[in-house]
């Protein structure tokens, strides 16, 4: 089971993310969430091209985010895990958004993107070594582990999918 990561494993402004996850196991609570979240956005196909305010996202481009997100940051789990030492540079996700065309595709398929991306996540979570979790890189020009970035990853879910609830009725 993975431990918390400490204050110095991510850069201050990835604290925000890893607060959210629960304590206990990762793989569970990163389970958990994604069913809660899945289940929801399958009964919201209605509201996928719904934006909260002129110029934010659709529910669509949100979900497409996730994916294109949790990717980046398994790619950088990876890349530490195995001791990359190359840093690694950040992505413009307000760029990424519209360029993904989210809104023209089925909302069944972005869903099903998303829940496949976790699945892979996942995946790669329960193949790394225990002593690896501790290797460290460069992401976005600040330092950061391998564990805190799998905390990242649960924890930008929670954030996104409280959102997705508060603001879009989702």
């Amino acid at each position: 089971m993975l431990q918390r990561p400490a204050a110095d494993e991510h850069a201050e402004y990835y604290g925000r993310y890893i607060a959210l996850v629960p304590d206990g196991d990762l793989v569970a609570a990163m389970h958990a969430t994604h069913s809660e979240l899945i289940t929801r956005l399958s009964a919201a196909a209605t509201k996928s091209a719904h934006r909260y305010a002129p110029g934010k996202w659709s529910v669509a481009e949100v979900v497409q985010h996730l994916s294109d997100a949790e990717r980046v940051f398994s790619y950088r789990i990876l890349n530490f895990a195995r001791g990359n030492g190359q840093p690694l540079p950040s992505f413009d996700e307000n760029a990424w958004a519209p360029a993904s065309e989210a809104d023209a595709r089925p909302f069944a398929d972005v869903v099903h993107e998303f829940d496949a991306v976790r699945a892979a996540t996942v995946a790669l979570v329960r193949g790394i070594p225990a002593a690896d979790w501790a290797r460290r890189g460069i992401m976005s020009g600040h330092p950061a582990s391998a564990r805190a970035v799998a905390y990242i990853i649960a924890g930008h879910e929670r954030h996104h999918g409280a959102l997705l609830a508060e603001r879009y009725g989702v």
